[in-house]
């Protein structure tokens, strides 16, 4: 098998910011104007301070248990056996669910220069795309994601340099300091709303720890890059809805992308375009970075005989789960045709909240108190943002996954007798192989 090469400090750090900075900071920064007018920079400032305390959470626990999993592990090695399959799945899902965010996000920017673009056609090929890479190996994937955190390094770059220009003070000193929105919202739930919908934008860190066993010396490089990574992506948001408030004003509520309509006004019509190709790269490299970390997820709970047969974490010659590809290739094209942007987008920080909740109490478990209840205590605030669209779906997906727990899963003697099967076969197999050779 071929062994692939740990990532290094600087691989985590670029990773970590591709999982993170993607559509919602160009696709949802009216939203929460809209919502909250210019208190929106205090809720992307709460908000990222809420996630720099559950990374903490995370960060604990990763010096504890530094292999691959992330939630899911630490929610096993703390609770047991079943509320680790549950959360190991709602992982996978979130990376699922994820995935096909980002490629109807990809497609809706396209649309505003690509406008008669079959977006259901483009986005089954992309997925399916991704996903035949990823079977060759993570260091193809890996080097997609250090090009695609390049180019989106030099968007928010040139972003920042060409339209802080732009910025007039009058924008940030109206009376009316918080706006109402279209769907009446405003004040103290316009605030909530909007500090729920910047989670999305952080939503990607909880997939670094999945890849703790690929980086070198994980107890000591994850947590400080998990930090930096935080800080780095909460100055940037701060950065961009700055600009594009101080820049816009009230037009912020009336453009899809406001980052690329600031910066037409520097360069003129050709800076929509333009602009919007940017933005494609940077959402392409979350969809890269997920199609690195989702297979592991799943490869992980087989691994750890979670009730999850182990052919799904069955290595191929590039050392790439095979089966984990296929069923997160096929579960992301499905989700990319069930559901639109917005709404998935919510689903996905439901997804986390599961993730953010567990975290925190295995913190408290391991007597982190002051993080593990600050984790839960922020985890919980979330449940105030959801739609109820939202909340019933989600409910219903861990209702489901409760009971394919209990009708699937083997018993102890059940399940050492099949994981011995499986190894035997498998040292039979590599006499057949040494004999041939």
């Amino acid at each position: 098998m071929k062994e692939n090469k740990l990532l290094s400090p600087a691989a985590i750090f670029l990773l970590g910011v591709n999982s993170i900075i993607g559509s919602g900071i160009f696709l949802l920064s009216g939203k929460i104007y809209e919502d909250a007018g210019i208190w929106s920079l205090l809720a992307i400032l709460c908000a990222g301070l809420s996630i720099f305390v559950i990374a903490f959470a995370y960060a604990n626990m990763s010096k504890i248990y530094s292999k691959n999993g992330g939630a899911f592990v630490y929610a096993k090695e703390t609770f047991g056996r079943f509320p680790g399959f549950i959360v190991g799945m709602v992982t996978w899902l979130l990376g699922t669910v994820t995935l096909a965010t980002e490629v109807s996000a990809l497609l809706t920017a396209m649309k505003m220069i690509l406008p008669n673009l079959n977006s259901r056609l483009i986005g089954i090929i992309i997925i399916l795309a991704l996903g035949i890479i990823s079977y060759f190996g993570s260091s193809i994937i890996a080097g997609l994601d250090n090009l695609t955190s390049f180019v989106k390094i030099v968007l928010v770059l040139v972003f920042i340099f060409t339209c802080l220009w732009l910025v007039r003070g009058l924008n940030f000193s109206s009376p009316n300091l918080l706006t109402a929105s279209s769907a009446n919202l405003g004040g103290f739930k316009g605030f909530l709303s909007a500090y729920g919908t910047v989670f999305f934008f952080f939503t990607g860190f909880s997939f670094l720890p999945v890849n703790a066993e690929k980086m070198k010396n994980p107890a000591k490089n994850l947590p400080k890059m998990m930090s930096l990574v935080m800080l780095t992506c909460l100055a940037v948001y701060l950065i961009i809805q700055t600009i594009t408030i101080g820049a816009l004003g009230p037009e912020l509520t009336k453009t899809l992308v406001p980052a690329a309509t600031a910066f037409s006004k520097i360069v003129g019509s050709i800076g929509i375009p333009l602009f919007v190709v940017g933005i494609c790269f940077s959402i392409f490299g979350v969809i890269v970075a997920t199609t690195f970390n989702t297979p592991t997820i799943l490869a992980s709970l087989a691994q750890a005989h979670e009730d999850v047969p182990m052919f799904v974490s069955k290595n191929n010659r590039f050392g790439t789960p095979t089966w984990a590809i296929i069923l997160t290739t096929v579960c992301g094209i499905a989700l990319f045709l069930s559901g639109n942007y917005v709404f998935l987008s919510g689903l996905t920080v439901f997804m986390s909240f599961v993730q953010y909740l567990s975290t925190g109490l295995a913190n408290i478990k391991k007597k982190f108190l002051l993080i593990g209840i600050g984790s839960v205590l922020f985890s919980l605030v979330l449940l105030t943002s959801f739609t109820l669209s939202v909340l019933i779906l989600g409910l219903v997906i861990l209702i489901l996954l409760v009971m394919i727990y209990f009708v699937v899963k083997l018993d102890d003697d059940e399940r050492e007798k099949w994981l011995k099967e499986h190894q035997e076969k498998s040292k039979g197999a590599d006499v057949n192989t040494v004999k041939r050779l």
